[in-house]
């Protein structure tokens, strides 16, 4: 099993900052010289922010200058790339997906007195941000404030025309669950490069906070499978089988077990 001696931190009992954690994964998959370089280029955007601000209401112009003034934007072309999940790359290029731009915002919005939080929704990440007391939702790819209206068709694009809003889409989501949101994003982004190594990292990050997801440890499983590690994958998908036995997948994995070379395998 690797080992993350970050993430070990996040078992302890002093809460860490939303921004501190996607750091956390930057040193964890990328090493402390992209930490480093990430934490340059978040204290530089946080200057030139400062800059812009300066002499003006910081609730009602912190979103234009950040996306019009500072060149912040959701990057369409290549939104499936690592270099939209990991928040060095994102904070160089000033580009990303709704998840690792919400972090963003989440934490400058912070930085800067306004009141946030994230929101997990269906298919597409929101802020939600307080201006003179009055809560505004944020699509955080464009730094636009969104209609009722535009939030239901971002909620059918993800669950089909007869989806409807409830309470529960829109509630606040605690750090752990968002930096859980962008690991997984950033784990599907690996398996899209078929950089396996590097997804199953982010399965260890993810076992972190949550140890005893079956559903994880099937994941991890599946990702030892791919790097010829037959018996880890066994024992992660035994698990899934005791813990979900009515799943209609656990069938599909006994036959899969009975497929694998369980002898003993070194993984670097």
């Amino acid at each position: 099993m690797l080992e993350s001696n970050i993430s070990a931190r996040w078992l302890g009992e002093e809460p860490l900052e939303l921004m501190t954690l996607a750091l956390d994964v930057v040193e964890s998959l990328a090493g402390s010289q992209a930490r480093d370089e990430a934490e340059r280029e978040l204290f530089a955007l946080e200057r030139a922010l400062a800059e812009e601000l300066e002499g003006m209401q910081v609730a009602q112009h912190l979103l234009p200058c950040l996306y019009q003034g500072l060149g912040l934007s959701g990057d369409s072309e290549t939104f499936f790339s690592i270099d939209n999940c990991l928040m060095n790359r994102v904070l160089a290029r000033r580009e990303g997906i709704p998840v690792s731009l919400g972090i963003l915002l989440i934490h400058l919005c912070r930085r800067f007195g306004v009141k946030a939080e994230g929101i997990c929704f269906p298919g597409h990440f929101l802020v939600r941000v307080w201006v003179k007391e009055e809560s505004v939702i944020i699509d955080p790819f464009t730094g636009r404030p969104l209609s009722r209206r535009e939030i239901e068709q971002l909620l059918r694009g993800a669950q089909g025309n007869l989806a409807r809003i409830t309470p529960e889409h829109l509630k606040g989501a605690d750090d752990s669950e968002i930096l859980a949101r962008l690991l997984n994003v950033t784990k599907a982004a690996f398996i899209h490069d078929q950089q396996f190594g590097q997804a199953l990292a982010c399965s260890e990050l993810l076992l972190r906070l949550k140890p005893d997801c079956p559903f994880e440890r099937r994941d991890r499983g599946f990702l030892y499978e791919q790097l010829d590690c037959g018996r880890l994958a066994a024992d992660d998908f035994e698990f899934f089988i005791e813990h979900c036995p009515e799943d209609p997948i656990a069938d599909v994995l006994k036959a899969q077990i009975a497929g694998l070379d369980l002898s003993p395998k070194t993984l670097h």
